[in-house]
């Protein structure tokens, strides 16, 4: 082959051979802003527990969705979401207007809405540490500033302080204030008067506060019922705790009608996946399963936590559904003996939870396997006792 058309195809071939892509904006140039490998996760194991990511595996609770999702219509797996009813449905599940609700896929979708409406490049965002890692994620993503106010280690746990919070707000004014209650990993909360006189400095200073309520109603303190007082305020739930739906990716924000609005102008062609919203929808006529299971978590919880402070290990009770277990001159030992039992969080990097390992609560059965490995190791320990 020879001629002109020969002479453009070798000029392609030198082209793609030295392309470079193109230029992203300018803050995912930003070094720090580095994602964990998407290509080197693996298939955690069946036969073991997995207590590692605060998901709700309650086995009866899980079976009720299996049900639910059996008999949905398989119309369902074509057709795109039609999320009106959900809306309307869940509107009366949670005593608002349909108006007062934005779905969203997980409550991360929620989270990644309100960077959008409220986050511009040099903005200041402020928010607890540690905790969710993607308050900090999309602060670099939409070019915000981060302000960062640290969990104090204590005798009783990790400490962040209203008037912390308060001078944070008030020195920095920000453009947003993500609250997670609980927080996770440290399983904190704010009671609710402190978490109103948050809201209302907020509110004083025309900041938007997001209350992230992932953890409702294993802790059952809630401040959705302030959206009509305080306009600033914004709730976020998931349904991959207490309603065991993780795989699922659906959550919701209750906020003020004309904030819902915005975050309704920056909605995704479907909030959510056809099968979540039906399946979420069914699992509406099944509150009283969904609190059945909390409250069987919330035991097996106390159980474990019970017999970790008998065997003279710190622990902190936290008020997700996970808790913190501080195994001492034991750890290595136990995490070795626990290998082939369960996955948890072994350790953290943050001086607020050093020392401590964390599990997601389970069954009082699934923890009693547990306690019996670990006091083969430690059946008489002397270390510490618990104050959290």
């Amino acid at each position: 082959m020879c001629g002109p058309l020969e002479d453009i195809l070798r000029n392609v071939g030198d082209i793609m051979q030295n392309s470079i892509p193109p230029k992203p904006i300018f803050v995912l140039e930003n070094p720090d802003l580095i994602r964990p490998n998407w290509t080197a996760g693996e298939h955690r194991d069946p036969s073991k527990m997995w207590l590692d990511k605060n998901e709700n595996t309650d086995q009866i609770l899980s079976d009720c969705t299996a049900k639910v999702l059996r008999e949905i219509d398989q119309s369902n797996i074509y057709a795109y979401p039609e999320s009106g009813p959900l809306y309307r449905k869940l509107a009366d599940h949670l005593g608002v207007s349909p108006k007062n609700i934005y779905i969203a896929a997980g409550s991360d979708g929620i989270i990644r809405s309100l960077y959008e409406i409220y986050i511009d490049r040099g903005d200041v965002v402020v928010y607890p540490s540690p905790t969710f890692a993607m308050y900090s994620v999309y602060s670099r993503i939409y070019g915000g500033k981060s302000i960062e106010l640290e969990y104090q280690a204590s005798s009783s746990g990790p400490i962040l302080t209203v008037d912390q919070i308060a001078e944070a707000l008030r020195s920095h004014q920000p453009k947003l204030f993500c609250l997670p209650n609980p927080d996770s990993p440290t399983g904190t909360v704010f009671d609710p008067e402190e978490l109103k006189k948050i809201i209302s400095i907020g509110a004083e200073l025309q900041i938007p506060v997001l209350i992230d309520e992932a953890y409702f109603p294993f802790y059952n303190e809630t401040a959705a019922n302030w959206i009509d007082t305080f306009a600033n305020l914004v709730v976020a739930r998931s349904t991959g705790k207490a309603w065991g739906m993780a795989g699922f990716r659906i959550g919701f924000a209750i906020a003020n009608v004309n904030t819902i609005r915005h975050l309704h102008k920056v909605r995704p062609m479907y909030e959510a996946n056809t099968i979540a919203v039906a399946v979420f929808e069914k699992m509406l006529d099944h509150k009283d399963e969904m609190l059945a299971a909390v409250e069987r978590l919330n035991a097996g919880k106390e159980y474990f936590l019970d017999e970790m402070r008998k065997l003279g290990f710190r622990t902190l009770t936290g008020h997700g559904n996970f808790l913190h277990v501080a195994f001492g001159e034991h750890a290595i030992e136990i995490h070795e003996a626990l290998s082939d039992l369960v996955y948890y969080r072994q350790n953290f990097s943050q001086p607020c939870l050093e020392g401590f390992s964390r599990f997601s609560a389970t069954s009082e059965d699934n923890f009693r396997i547990l306690v019996d490995k670990i006091r083969t190791i430690a059946p008489t320990s002397k270390q510490v006792l618990n104050k959290g």
